[in-house]
């Protein structure tokens, strides 16, 4: 219904800011359910034909919102042309800086459709990361940020292919590069994410490392979570928080769905 009534969001600034919302939430994560194919490129066309209101800053919100909720359903192409959207503002160039006036709301909804991403190559992931540490060193976004690093460093992606696992080397530094900071909650979720063991030694993070994250899960009062969690046993799916960064309504849960093939 969302998407035969697209033309409505042309009405008005706020039509739009809220039919991008709701077909965001009703179409997340944009795969796994009979006719879905269908209704992401029904989606990737009003997508390519932009925003009617781009003047409003709540309405390139809501937009990159929209973008980060439907991104496991868009193929290679289709994130790697949001990628090239985003990438002059998350990535700049040497000695070009993110525009200082630029609605920090955005800034930040722009890198969590970013971290949604999972088929861009792994070098991206990498840089990206390594971008998010440097913004977590500013004491800036802290949230936001560690929950984007967690994404781009999981261990067990939620929609792409196991070969687009960035690889354990520089995923264990950004681990110990966590663990230098305050143990915080957030911190310690963010960590174990990116941490979890896989029994697959192409993607588990080296043993010394692994037992760093041990030993920082033990001093919280989360301790048996965590550890169960970093085992990897059961695939917490279901912690939308984690995949989304917000929560399913209430008496919804997200069931756990084949990865796509690569």
């Amino acid at each position: 219904k969302l998407l035969a009534l697209a033309e409505g969001r042309r009405k008005n600034a706020a039509h739009e800011v809220r039919w991008l919302n709701l077909t965001g939430f009703c179409l997340r994560p944009g795969f796994g359910f009979p006719g879905d194919d269908f209704r992401i490129e029904q989606a990737r066309r009003i997508y390519a034909s932009g925003l009617t209101f781009a003047n409003q800053v709540q309405c390139e919100i809501d937009w990159w919102i929209f973008c980060g909720r439907i991104a496991g359903g868009l193929n290679r192409n289709q994130q790697a042309d949001i990628f090239q959207r985003l990438s002059a503002t998350l990535l700049p160039k040497q000695k070009q800086k993110r525009p200082a006036r630029m609605n920090q709301a955005l800034y930040r909804e722009m890198w969590r459709t970013a971290a949604s991403l999972e088929l861009l190559p792994q070098q991206t992931k990498i840089q990206l990361g390594d971008a998010l540490l440097d913004t977590l060193k500013r004491n800036e976004m802290i949230d936001a940020a560690l929950w984007c690093l967690s994404r781009l460093g999981a261990r067990k992606l939620f929609s792409g292919p196991i070969n687009l696992v960035v690889a354990p080397a520089p995923a264990a530094r950004w681990v110990e590069a966590l663990l230098r900071r305050e143990h915080t909650p957030q911190l310690l979720d963010a960590t174990v994410h990116i941490a979890q063991i896989t029994s697959d030694t192409a993607r588990d993070l080296p043993p010394a490392t692994l037992e760093a994250v041990r030993r920082a899960c033990e001093t919280s009062p989360r301790a048996a979570d965590l550890l169960r969690q970093l085992s990897g046993e059961p695939d917490d799916l279901a912690a939308s928080s984690r995949v989304f960064g917000e929560d399913l309504p209430a008496g919804l849960i997200l069931a756990a769905t084949a990865p796509q093939p690569a």
